[in-house]
C-alpha cells in the first residue's frame, strides 16, 4: 500500500477504532486516562483529515490511451552533434521516466526533433504554443478533451490526452504528450523546465 490519501484515511480510522475499543475495555477511568483518550481521538481524526487533503490534491490520472502513430526518433541532421546528443539524452529520459508518450522540439519554424509516437504530418505551432514562448511560461493541458484549441495538436499526435508546452526561448519550445489525462506531476514539470534552460544555453552556444 503506497503512502497516499487513502492510506492515511485508513490508518487514522484504524487508530480511532482501536482507541474506542480500548476505552470500553477499561474498568476504571481516571482523569489522566480521559485526557489520553481525547488526545488519541484528536490525533486519529487529524490523520483522517490530512488523508482527505492529500486525496483532494492527488492528480486523478485517466486511463492510458492507445495513441495512433509510429514510434520513431527523427531529428534535423543540420544540428551539431553535441546539441543532438543532449536532445537525444533528455528526450529519452522524459519518455522513460515520466508518463510521456511523445516529444517534439520546435525551433524557429523547424521541428528539429520528434521522438516517441509520431504523426506523419508536419506540425506547425498555433495559438497555444506561440503564447507559451511569448509569455515564457509553461502551459499544461491536463485534459485536452475539454480544451477548445486541441485541434492545434492533431499533427503532433492526434487525440493525445494531455500536453505540456515548455518554452526554451522566444522562438523554441518543447512539446510533450502524455499517455493519459492528468498524468504529469509538478516534479515532471519542474525537471523539464530546468532542462529547457539547459537547452537554451546550448542553443546560445551554437547560435541555433
Amino acid at each position: 500500500m503506497g503512502f497516499n490519501g487513502k492510506s492515511l484515511i485508513l490508518i487514522g480510522a484504524i487508530i480511532f477504532i482501536f482507541q474506542i475499543a480500548n476505552f470500553f475495555s477499561i474498568e476504571t477511568i481516571t482523569p489522566e486516562l480521559e485526557r489520553a483518550q481525547v488526545l488519541a481521538a484528536i490525533s486519529s481524526l487529524l490523520i483522517i483529515l490530512i488523508g482527505f487533503l492529500f486525496k483532494e490534491f492527488e492528480p486523478l490520472a485517466g486511463e492510458k490511451v492507445d495513441l495512433k502513430g509510429e514510434n520513431k526518433f527523427l531529428f534535423d541532421k543540420k544540428i551539431p552533434d553535441e546539441v543532438i546528443e543532449e536532445l537525444a539524452w533528455g528526450s529519452e529520459a522524459i519518455l522513460t521516466s515520466t508518463a510521456a508518450a511523445t516529444i517534439l522540439i520546435h525551433n524557429d519554424g523547424v521541428n528539429i526533433l520528434r521522438r516517441g509516437i509520431t504523426s506523419k504530418d508536419d506540425f506547425n505551432p498555433g495559438e497555444t504554443c506561440l503564447r507559451s514562448i511569448k509569455d515564457m511560461k509553461l502551459i499544461s493541458l491536463a485534459n485536452t478533451k475539454f480544451y477548445p484549441g486541441r485541434d492545434e495538436f492533431n499533427n503532433f499526435c492526434q487525440d493525445t490526452p494531455s500536453i505540456l508546452v515548455v518554452p526554451i526561448n522566444n522562438k523554441a519550445f518543447i512539446l510533450i504528450g502524455g499517455w493519459s489525462a492528468k498524468c504529469f506531476t509538478k516534479s515532471d514539470e519542474k525537471w523539464i523546465k530546468n532542462w529547457s534552460k539547459k537547452i537554451n544555453n546550448i542553443f546560445s552556444k551554437y547560435n541555433i
